[in-house]
């Protein structure tokens, strides 16, 4: 950028900055990171019984094609910017890449063994991906879809939820504990124990990443258990129906839904008081499992095992609106829908008509392009001088918004053979 002539307005060089600033910061909003509109309208569905992914229109509820390559699919999660869908082979130790744009198979990604779950970081740049077989978890660089680290966790990894800041990944261990990786390093950061763990698999984290919730398959009545992600420490349960094989929350963060796959229910969770506040009736021996929400959180997609079907639930009045028919003994097992991630919108930039400040402010400005450190340390040393300046501040808070730059669901029942 041009350093201000001496000369010139303040008030038109404040606005020019500010012009400037907001084209910046509405860039930085496409980024993977940012909020995007919803550009994959499409539900992608897992079926292990047949080898195959079917893609439904989210809008009107009808199947738009079914792909075929697979082996044994299970866990699939869609790339946050819509693109790609990647796909567990359980049965052959791999990932697949879908293109969403042809729905077809791109490519084919060497993991651990048995790979069950997928998870997305929110800003965009890795999957993860539960290898039971082996006890790993394959770290994917999406830009490459090549493996860029494996997690050594031991045990028998199943599900995987990351959190909206990125800096962790949930790994639910069907052996009864819940691990914590830090992606920072790829190391086991902590093991959360608890007596409420048991066959621990679904897992699901609120969009402001304070709670994590786990369901188990083992009890009666079943029970979802709520961990505090600041303490890593489960602070209460919640009783559900039987086998709760699926979690998803909506975008808002308001609603859990928990698939009870034995009582063929859905519950219907308040998270702010995590309690029950409606059950779904399911069809009879639907055996419900994986889950998504779409992007506006209007509808909930259910992967109905028992009748190889999908359920489409209503969120407004938490009523099953529609079903789509799959091939017989397709047996559904995950739900991919894409989903929004929260970002900071751009600040309003006011003309300032204040010379002498805005001369104050070309100077931070004039320093900002010399020294980009620099400009932010003079400028919090005149925060109470210039605290109205917003423009000046836009590129600061869109630098730190890229620094600090949200499930899916869960297996079959031929997963039982691998716990």
């Amino acid at each position: 950028m041009k350093t201000v002539p001496s000369g010139s307005s303040g008030s038109k060089w404040s606005f020019m900055n500010c012009v400037v600033s907001s084209v910046v910061v509405f860039v930085a909003l496409l980024s993977p990171a940012s909020v995007m509109a919803i550009v994959n309208p499409n539900a992608y569905v897992s079926n292990n019984g047949t080898g195959t992914v079917t893609v439904i229109n989210s809008t009107n509820n009808t199947i738009v094609t079914t792909i075929s390559g697979f082996t044994a699919p299970t866990g699939l999660i869609m790339s946050i910017d819509g693109t790609k869908v990647y796909v567990a082979n359980t049965g052959a130790n791999n990932v697949a890449v879908i293109n969403t744009t042809t729905n077809t198979i791109a490519k084919l990604i060497p993991v651990g063994v048995t790979p069950l779950e997928a998870a997305a970081s929110p800003d965009g740049l890795h999957i993860y991906i539960t290898n039971q077989g082996d006890g790993t978890l394959s770290v994917i660089d999406t830009a490459t879809d090549t493996v860029s680290a494996t997690v050594t966790l031991g045990g028998l990894p199943a599900e995987a939820a990351v959190t909206p800041d990125n800096a962790h990944v949930y790994v639910t261990d069907s052996s009864g504990v819940v691990k914590v990786v830090a992606t920072a390093t790829n190391t086991l950061s902590a093991t959360i124990v608890d007596p409420s763990f048991a066959l621990p698999i679904p897992i699901a984290i609120t969009p402001d990443g304070k709670t994590a919730y786990v369901g188990n398959l083992i009890g009666v009545p079943g029970v979802v258990s709520v961990i505090s992600t600041a303490t890593n420490t489960v602070t209460q349960t919640i009783p559900v129906g039987l086998i709760p094989f699926g979690l998803a929350i909506t975008p808002n963060g308001a609603t859990l839904y928990v698939a009870n796959s034995a009582s063929n229910t859905i519950s219907v969770i308040a998270t702010a008081t995590n309690t029950i506040t409606a059950t779904i009736t399911d069809a009879i021996a639907s055996g419900p499992e994986g889950m998504a929400v779409t992007g506006d959180g209007t509808k909930l997609f259910v992967a109905n095992n028992g009748l190889d079907q999908v359920a489409v639930v209503t969120t407004a009045n938490n009523t099953i609106s529609a079903t789509v028919q799959e091939a017989v003994a397709s047996s559904p097992v995950q739900v991919a829908l894409q989903v929004p991630q929260p970002a900071q919108p751009p600040n309003p930039c006011p003309v300032d008509n204040d010379d002498d400040k805005d001369k104050d402010g070309h100077h931070k400005r004039h320093h900002h392009h010399d020294d980009g450190d620099h400009d932010r340390d003079h400028h919090d040393n005149h925060h109470d001088d210039d605290d109205t300046n917003n423009c000046d501040q836009s590129n600061d808070r869109d630098h730190d918004h890229h620094d600090d730059g949200d499930h899916h669901g869960d297996g079959d029942d031929h997963h039982d053979d691998n716990f």
